[in-house]
């Protein structure tokens, strides 16, 4: 794994709106893939073909009618080459019985910056300060995915009698790796309930979206094992779990 400071990152970043590619996220879960491996597959593979390449993607969640009824999309908005935008809606176009399209233009500032393409290489946030690469190649990359979509416990919803914990809260964001119950109404204030993250999302972007759903500071949220000792966020949420089991 490699790591490197966000000083030492390019991002990309427009005041203007982006383009991007929407995910119903309902129909890409039941389908059985993930938005954050289509996602991977996709950069990695544009990676490789050009070491030149710059882009950052950034993810917003948020009910949408855009696809004919409600529904929970996500919008991925894509800061450089239209190649990068275009490559991503195929990707997705290529999953049977996903719902994808070239959305709506989203405001970088609404969003979470969650994937960057430099030198050649596909990086993710591991906290405020640093960002990491697996530095993985498109054929390691696909065995993973084809690996982890074997595995029978992958992804799967946690049944409310077994959900370690439930979230109500106002304007609480589902994404592809918190899984959405239903919607409450409290008063005149609306709700989102929610079930405990997916086994197979990392602690970074768990972190980072408690950050983000409950205003707190970049880097303060740190998801500890039984020692105390905070996780590292290419860590996945499996592993904290079985470190508490195992206690």
């Amino acid at each position: 794994m490699i790591k490197k400071s966000v000083t030492e990152l390019a991002f990309v970043n427009h005041k203007s709106p982006l383009p991007t590619v929407e995910v119903d996220s309902q129909s890409i879960e039941d389908a059985g893939f993930s938005i954050y491996r289509t996602v991977m597959q996709v950069l990695t593979q544009l990676a490789e073909q050009d070491a030149s390449l710059r882009a950052t993607l950034y993810m917003y969640g948020t009910v949408s009618v855009n696809f004919r009824e409600p529904c929970w999309s996500e919008f991925l908005l894509v800061a450089g080459p239209e190649k990068v935008l275009r490559a991503l809606g195929a990707g997705f176009e290529r999953l049977p019985a996903v719902k994808s399209r070239f959305s709506d233009y989203v405001p970088s500032s609404a969003a979470l910056r969650t994937f960057h393409v430099q030198d050649g290489l596909v990086w993710e946030q591991e906290d405020a300060s640093t960002w990491y690469s697996h530095a993985q190649t498109l054929a390691d990359l696909t065995a993973e995915v084809d690996e982890a979509e074997e595995a029978d416990d992958d992804g799967e919803l946690i049944e409310e009698d077994d959900a370690e914990e439930t979230w109500d809260t106002e304007d609480l964001e589902a994404t592809d790796d918190l899984e959405v119950d239903s919607t409450v109404v409290i008063g005149n204030r609306k709700a989102a309930r929610y079930r405990a993250a997916r086994s197979d999302a990392k602690v970074s972007t768990i972190r980072a979206r408690i950050e983000e759903v409950f205003g707190l500071p970049e880097g303060s949220v740190a998801l500890c094992g039984p020692d105390g000792r905070a996780l590292r966020g290419n860590a996945l949420i499996r592993t904290l779990r079985k470190r508490w089991d195992e206690n």
